[in-house]
């Protein structure tokens, strides 16, 4: 008996597509009518929310029921099917709930499936302050907008309908209560993918669904409809009277058309010919992609909807800026204007093709001279270029326009050859008459059906060539019915390839002794061949028929692995050799598009075209494999750690977990992905083993690992600066997110690394913020939400302060911004002061409802009125803080156990109080314990005891002074901590400081080491969003410094001490502890790695002024035995002086007592100047002297000296009052320079008369510049 058949093997999947549910005549695509339920009553897509929180059914709609949405809720429904992005019609019933004012708020949302921006935004609708808003975005980023104002506000309990349509031949508009109230003409490329859309107030995308911060303003919708054109005004009118449309009448062909060929460049010229019978095609894949130094994937990751540059909110192109000022996120300030991609050594380039509206020069380097290759022109939204070839060096496009995006710009190595022999082939031919509905197929049936319009799904099935062997009988589980083809279908075909014939649908014959394919396969793909069929279709006027093939990835066929344009001649058959980047595949059917400037280019025009997939030795096939996921790891985390989403519901994480499975399934012991998926996945034991360094014979361990800690932060910390700061200042991350990751900068300076290096660093991103315009009138030039109005570089005037105490600059500018709040902070009717607004900034602040509460984060800008209270006691500055504390705490209530409990949110005008999210919960406890600083009264502790009591004594880790000495109930919060064996960090440091064992220590230190080791390559290499990266340091403070100065939202400085070595990179060879420092007593135990003394200066801080006493012992013990050295010194400590200690090799002891209190240093006169007070001009200088003390200065001197010292040139300085009322106080003077003195050696000094006492020393001498 014979037992297999090898005959008509693509005769068992010959078969149709089975029709799809016959869409709706109106080109309704969805309906939600939100009558019982929030699930669609009709959707060509999914009809169930993706994501719903606080949005529920109100019976009280404009028809039935309806969308009731909280403040707080978002609801999203998932786009694809249910709504196209090149043209389509969204409408609604709208009901405002609560009355509408000048505050503006989202209505509604639609996102991108991927994007550059962080909000995603394709589609939104807002509530503009005077009527309506409403754009789509194009795939270039600008956004087609239309404005409104209405006559008179709507009632909040009146149904308005809004309809707001748009198509990418015609342009947008807007209607209301079914009258066209605005529109604007303009065609644009709108063809995306789409991911989510419903109600959510912040973001709507593949990475966060979220109403927060200003964010927070819900409203009524009812029977929300989305069609798949742009419905005409009688239609919409009926819409708005409750009546259906009319069926959708035909598109115009005519405008399809040439929407079509601009889409592909098409309009302009014909992509390069194959002359060739082969022509190989070798996709380069870039070693380094660069705008200034951030590393930036987007405009080279496959994925069209990203780009490069990064999107800025500030945004010069059309539409973009608007009321909603989001930051400039993970941007430079010059960034935008040149993307360097860096070819490999040995690669060959001779074409590129580019996607997206940027115009400008494309040139190449080999790193000694510069070459121009091709210019790109304004309009152009595809371009190919071919050119000489070019071996390694790198391609630089230089922007003409700053933000104009590239969505994707691709290298090729292309020429004639052949295919190669490979290690094997698997062979398919199309059959234009293949059933695309298998098993195997459906993941990318759904895609296509979802992405792409009816119109645009033209499908066809790469069935197996030859070498198929199936049992007689046996059936393929194929369906059975011909297909059915549009007449109108657009000239662009999908071809899939099935990884298996395995898997099968239900209700079909059962295969047996069939497959062809290549699951589990251990080879790796080297690239696929396409044999292209002489095309009997109609050429252009060259004579040409244009191509564009894309060969998708198989695990998200939202990226290409290959985008290339070529053409055709009419009936010349031709053979591609695609040479892709190597893939080991996985168990993913394959697919690829085929699109054609051709009108009549069809699914038929690819019958009988051959396909080989060219295998290559999975050894030879895993280096690509493994560096293109890596890559695509790593650029979707880098970005995903903003929102660090988690679930698989989210696209972006969607992917990022695909990618991520996929490289760990070819390389499960991949070090560097094992590192990311711990993270990820929140698991620290898939970490790889970390290895301890080991310490010197006779180093004590703790002050071994101190030392390796220390060195891991300067690491990361250099990293940072060296590596992405520019000289514009900025780091890359947008200026607002940088200024959180340099809340990381003065503790590092103050211990003694770099102090130098980071204080430049620090200034000169300071400076970039003014720079930038980034705050007038004392705060944010953006109206933001609570935080981050502190985050729109208002911090960085106080990280500035840290390392440049007294210097006028950063005085001024902190004083500047907390005159400013002295309107944000305002006494209510109940006379209690409160922010008034959580959306406000320096041009602008909103008082109406959802904005009028005072929430925890709020609190983060009195850092700034904080310091000023902390460097010069103004009244104005304290009053703000102490204020605004007692005003929260009019709100406390005491429980019978005698325990206080205090509100999250409060509302500033009526007093009225709610949980609120819980975010920033601890935040305002910073500037209550400054108000129990500032005043010494006890009644500032409760809401800190309160917090110590709900989240135990490791809550006093938030506080940056040594709370266990500070507080009344400090010593038992500290037994208690300690005797509780915690592995937390500050429980370990806290066992220290109770029993004086120093292996806590050794043993937090060997986590720290080993976690940020872990982390480095993440926290740097990875190019995440700046304010996402952190090496902590607080530990290393509060041992080295007696207390953490800085912190990120741990605003009150604490430390006790800082160091200044004289000997560069000395901080990282003596290890240092300040056990249990006061403010009138602190122990020094340092020791010495070296082999000689080391010099440093110390400065005090958190010490009470006055005369003290400091005694200086050696031991051989660790501290516990001591031998002093010499006799106990007199001298002066107050905050900012300086005192040289030495420390010998081993160890060394400094004990510091206050002997006698003097005058508090804030309460002082004080005179300032700074580098930028200093002018020289030939022998003429001009001072520019600040008085910036609590007491008016009676008079002073500005000398010029020499470097030894002496003086030889003065000039009187006039009285000066002090800045009571937070302006500047100054005045210039001039001194003229000697004849032949070296203005090098010179500096200007200026004192009080008679050489008074002032707040600080630090501030009183500056170079001549």
């Amino acid at each position: 008996m014979k037992r297999f058949a090898t005959s008509s093997v693509l005769a068992l999947a010959a078969a149709s597509i089975a029709p799809a549910a016959a869409q709706d005549a109106t080109g309704l695509l969805f309906r939600a009518s939100a009558d019982t339920s929030l699930t669609a009553d009709y959707a060509t897509g999914d009809p169930v929310p993706n994501f719903r929180s606080g949005v529920d059914v109100t019976p009280d709609g404009a028809i039935g029921g309806a969308a009731r949405w909280a403040d707080d809720g978002y609801v999203a429904w998932k786009a694809p099917g249910n709504m196209r992005a090149d043209r389509g019609t969204l409408a609604f019933f709208w009901r405002a709930r609560t009355p509408v004012g000048e505050a503006p708020f989202v209505i509604f949302r639609a996102g991108f499936a991927d994007h550059s921006s962080w909000d995603m935004a394709f589609l939104r609708i807002d509530w503009n302050g005077h009527g309506f808003d409403a754009f789509v975005t194009d795939a270039n980023l600008s956004r087609i907008r239309v404005s409104w104002t209405i006559p008179q506000a709507p009632a909040p309990d009146a149904w308005s309908h809004i309809a707001f349509v748009w198509d990418e031949t015609v342009g947008v508009q807007l209607y209301v209560n079914g009258t066209l109230v605005a529109r604007k003409d303009q065609k644009a490329d709108l063809d995306s993918g789409l991911d989510q859309f419903g109600l959510a107030g912040r973001v709507m995308s593949p990475h966060q669904v979220q109403s927060r911060y200003n964010f927070m303003r819900g409203s009524d919708l009812d029977e929300i409809r989305v069609y798949d054109h742009m419905l005409a005004a009688p239609d919409v009118a009926a819409l708005a009277d409750k009546r259906e449309p009319s069926p959708a009448r035909p598109s115009d062909p005519a405008a399809k058309r040439t929407a079509w060929l601009h889409r592909y460049g098409w309009d302009k010229t014909a992509p390069p010919v194959l002359d060739a019978a082969v022509t190989r095609v070798r996709k380069v894949e870039f070693a380094d992609a660069k705008d200034l130094k951030q590393w930036m994937w987007k405009g080279v990751d496959g994925i069209a909807e990203t780009t490069w540059p990064g999107v800025y909110n500030r945004s010069r192109l059309p539409g973009r800026d608007d009321y909603f000022q989001l930051p400039d996120w993970n941007t430079y300030v010059d960034g935008g204007k040149r993307y360097d991609l860096t070819i490999p050594a040995g690669e060959r380039v001779n074409r590129v093709e580019i996607r997206g509206a940027a115009y400008g020069q494309l040139d190449w380097s080999d790193g000694t001279r510069s070459i121009p290759i091709a210019n790109r022109s304004q309009g152009i939204v595809r371009s190919v270029d071919q050119f000489a070839p070019r071996t390694g060096g790198t391609l630089s496009f230089i922007n003409a326009m700053q933000e104009q995006p590239i969505q994707e710009l691709w290298a090729y190595d292309i020429g004639a050859g052949e295919e190669p022999a490979g290690s094997f082939k698997l062979s398919y031919t199309v059959d234009a008459n293949a059933s695309a509905d298998l098993a195997a197929l459906t993941p990318l049936n759904a895609y296509i059906t979802g992405r792409f319009a009816p119109d645009e799904r033209s499908t066809v099935v790469a069935m197996p060539s030859a070498g198929l062997k199936a049992a007689v009988g046996a059936g393929s589980g194929g369906a059975s019915s011909a297909p059915v083809r549009r007449k109108d279908a657009a000239p662009i075909v999908h071809i899939l390839i099935p990884a298996s014939f395995g898997d099968a649908l239900p209700d079909r014959p059962l295969a047996r002794a069939f497959d062809y394919g290549w699951q589990n396969l251990s080879d790796g793909l080297d690239g696929i061949a396409i044999d292209i069929p002489a095309l009997n279709a109609r050429p252009d006027a060259a004579g040409l028929i244009a191509l564009n093939i894309r060969m998708k990835d198989p695990i998200w066929p939202g990226r290409d692995m290959i985008d290339l344009s070529v053409s055709v001649r009419p009936n010349a058959a031709r053979t591609l050799w695609l040479d892709l980047r190597d893939r080991i595949l996985p168990n993913d059917s394959l697919y690829l598009t085929i699109a054609s400037a051709a009108p009549d280019f069809d699914a038929t025009a690819l019958d009988g075209a051959r396909i080989r997939l060219v295998f290559k030795p999975r050894a030879a096939a895993l280096s690509e494999h493994v560096a293109d996921r890596m890559a695509q790891v790593k650029d979707n985390w880098g970005f995903l750690v903003e929102e660090h989403t988690a679930s698989k519901r989210a696209g972006l994480y969607r992917r990022l977990f695909a990618d991520m499975s996929d490289l760990l399934r070819v390389d499960p012991d991949n070090a560097r992905a094992r590192a990311y998926w711990a993270d990820i996945n929140y698991r620290p034991e898939n970490l790889p083993a970390f290895v301890q360094p080991v310490a010197p014979a006779r180093v004590p361990l703790w002050a071994f690992r101190q030392l390796e800690d220390l060195k891991r932060v300067r690491q990361f910390v250099t990293w940072w600066i060296d590596e992405r700061q520019v000289p514009y200042g900025d780091f890359g991350g947008g200026i607002s997110d940088d200024t959180d990751l340099t809340q990381q900068w003065p503790g590092l300076a103050l211990m003694g690394v770099e102090p130098d290096k980071i204080n430049a660093s620090l200034r000169a991103l300071s400076d970039a913020v003014y720079r930038n315009g980034m705050i007038v009138n004392g705060l944010g030039y953006v109206t933001a939400d609570e935080l981050h109005a502190y985050e729109e570089g208002l911090n960085s005037n106080a990280e500035r302060l840290y390392l440049n105490w007294g210097e006028p600059k950063a005085v001024e500018r902190l004083m500047d911004t907390t005159r400013a709040l002295q309107a944000v902070i305002l006494k209510n009717p109940a006379g209690h002061m409160h922010f008034a607004s959580n959306w406000y900034g320096g041009r602008k602040m909103y008082r109406e409802g959802a904005w009028e509460w005072q929430k925890p984060y709020a609190f983060t800008v009195l850092h700034g009125p904080m310091l000023v209270g902390l460097y010069n006691a103004n009244p104005l500055a304290r009053g703000l803080v102490t204020g605004v504390i007692d005003g929260w705490m009019a709100h406390g209530k005491q429980g019978p156990d005698g325990s206080w409990r205090y509100p999250n949110e409060i509302n500033s005008r009526t007093d009225a109080e709610r949980v609120g999210d819980g975010g920033g919960i601890s935040t305002s406890l910073q500037a209550t314990w400054a108000a129990w600083r500032y005043t010494g009264d006890a009644k500032y502790l409760r809401p800190i005891d309160a917090r110590l009591a709900k989240a135990g004594p490791g809550a006093l880790a938030e506080f940056n002074e040594n709370a266990f000495d500070a507080l009344p109930g400090g010593a038992a919060a500290r037994a208690t901590l300690a005797a509780g064996k915690s592995e937390d960090p500050f429980a370990r440091y806290t066992a220290w400081v109770a029993t004086g064992d120093t292996a806590p220590l050794a043993a937090l230190h060997a986590d720290a080491i080993a976690d940020k080791s872990q982390h480095m390559d993440m926290y740097t290499d990875g190019h995440w969003w700046s304010d996402r990266v952190d090496q902590p340091s607080e530990i290393l403070q509060r041992e080295r410094l007696g207390g953490i100065a800085l912190r990120r939202n741990q605003s009150w400085p604490g430390n006790t001490v800082s160091w200044r070595f004289t000997e560069p990179g000395a901080a990282e060879r003596v290890a240092i502890l300040l056990p249990g420092a006061t403010p009138t007593r602190f122990r020094v135990i340092a020791y010495n790695t070296t082999d000689h003394a080391q010099r440093a200066t110390m400065s005090t801080w958190t010490v009470t002024a006055g005369r003290w006493s400091m005694q200086a012992s050696s031991s051989t013990d660790g501290g516990k035995t001591l031998t002093p050295i010499g006799h106990a010194q007199a001298m002066t400590l107050e905050r900012s002086a300086g005192t040289d200690v030495t420390f010998a090799p081993g160890t060394t002891v400094l004990d510091f007592v206050l002997v006698q209190p003097g005058s508090p240093v804030e309460e002082r006169a004080d005179l300032g100047i700074g580098t930028d007070d200093v002018v020289a001009k030939g022998r003429n200088v001009m001072v520019t002297v600040h008085s910036l003390g609590a007491k008016a200065v009676q008079g002073g001197r500005a000398d010029l000296i020499d470097a030894a010292g002496h003086v030889v040139a003065t000039a009187r300085i006039p009285p000066l009052s002090a800045p009571l009322d937070l302006r500047p106080k100054m005045a210039v003077v001039n001194l003229v320079r000697p004849a032949r003195i070296d203005r090098a050696t010179l500096a200007v000094r200026v004192t009080l008369a008679g050489d008074e006492p002032e707040i600080t020393q630090a501030n009183n001498r500056v170079p001549l510049p």
